[in-house]
């Protein structure tokens, strides 16, 4: 491997500059930085990881991951499982890693944020931006006081480019709703009447992002599908208007953000006569044993374990390997499922 010493002599500066953008790129200028990279690059240097590696225990970093769990969400309870994986992988180079868990079933979460908003003292910020009401004012002070002490912060699952994030993982929203249907036009035969249905607010960003890009899809290629009702259900669903959708004798339904999936036994119990088809997002517990049981006929998967790791290695990076961020998005990849793939 090619020494420091070579390194900045085919550079045309010292040493010490060498091992400066090797330890922080900002502190070098960016011409010089460019004339470094730039061998670097053409003798596939690897530095010390070893060294650094060091380097990070002794300097003790610290990352906060925020995360919503409900228990109606089973998606973000499985991102959340996978994110500790993942933390406990990076602990052993001697980084902390703690989790501001919102829940509102579990302790006292607003105490929590306040706490954490009161003494911030993170290197990072990985977060899940919420609109929930009682959690959104202490969700926008935590994102501010990051800002104002210039920490990095990475939105994963959601994004919300209100505020100034570093890069967002996770779904692209629009192109899953875009998919779906496709997905209901194939299983309707490109003509009949269906619904949409949503686990409680319709003002999240998931869910807007998603309906527009079914609708958008259907007005571009399948003009003969209506929609006749759309509905986003509260109470455990006993508020969607079953009886109308047995009166328009409805042929699908998509099923946009889930949440536990308990409606779909409800599906099957009140529109048995029409063979209504189900499409809606994500392998998990629930959405395995309702497409075994055959009331979902497919699922569209968002990759879970991409958004629950890539900011915690992208948090790595930063913190000890001095590396930038280079782009503003990273759009997981979206998958088809049918019961024959479980």
């Amino acid at each position: 491997m090619i020494s420091l010493e070579k390194i900045a002599e085919l550079s045309g500066v010292s040493r010490r500059t060498v091992a400066r953008a090797l330890k922080d790129k900002s502190k070098v200028k960016d011409s010089t930085l460019a004339r470094i990279e730039a061998v670097l690059k053409k003798y596939d240097y690897k530095p010390n990881l070893a060294a650094r590696y060091l380097a990070a225990k002794n300097q003790n970093f610290k990352i906060l991951y925020m995360v919503y769990r409900s228990v109606s969400s089973q998606f973000h309870a499985k991102i959340f499982e996978l994110a500790k994986v993942k933390a406990a992988e990076l602990r052993g180079f001697g980084i902390t890693i703690d989790f501001l868990v919102l829940d509102h079933c579990n302790g006292d979460p607003l105490a929590d944020i306040k706490r954490v908003i009161s003494n911030f003292d993170y290197d990072f910020l990985i977060a899940l931006p919420i609109y929930e009401e009682f959690f959104k004012p202490y969700v926008h002070a935590l994102f501010n006081k990051a800002k104002e002490l210039n920490v990095p912060m990475i939105f994963y699952n959601m994004d919300d480019t209100s505020y100034k994030r570093d890069c967002y993982i996770g779904c692209d929203y629009e192109k899953s709703g875009r998919i779906a249907a496709g997905l209901i036009a194939l299983i309707t035969q490109g003509k009949g009447k269906i619904a949409i249905l949503s686990n409680r607010s319709s003002r999240i960003i998931s869910f807007m992002e998603r309906v527009q890009g079914f609708k958008d899809e259907l007005v571009q290629k399948y003009r003969d599908i209506e929609i006749v009702y759309t509905h986003a259900m509260e109470n455990n669903y006993i508020d969607v208007d079953f009886d109308l959708l047995r009166k328009q004798k409805i042929k699908a339904i998509y099923l946009v953000n889930p949440g536990d999936y308990s409606v779909c036994p409800r599906i099957r119990e009140e529109l048995k006569d029409l063979d209504v088809k189900v499409i809606t997002n994500d392998l998990l517990p629930n959405s395995k044993k309702y497409m075994k049981e055959g009331i979902i006929s497919a699922v569209i998967t968002q990759n879970e374990e991409i958004q629950a790791k890539m900011p915690l290695d992208l948090a790595f990076k930063v913190l000890v390997n001095k590396e930038k961020i280079d782009f503003d998005k990273h759009f997981t990849q979206l998958g088809i499922l049918i019961s024959q793939c479980i």
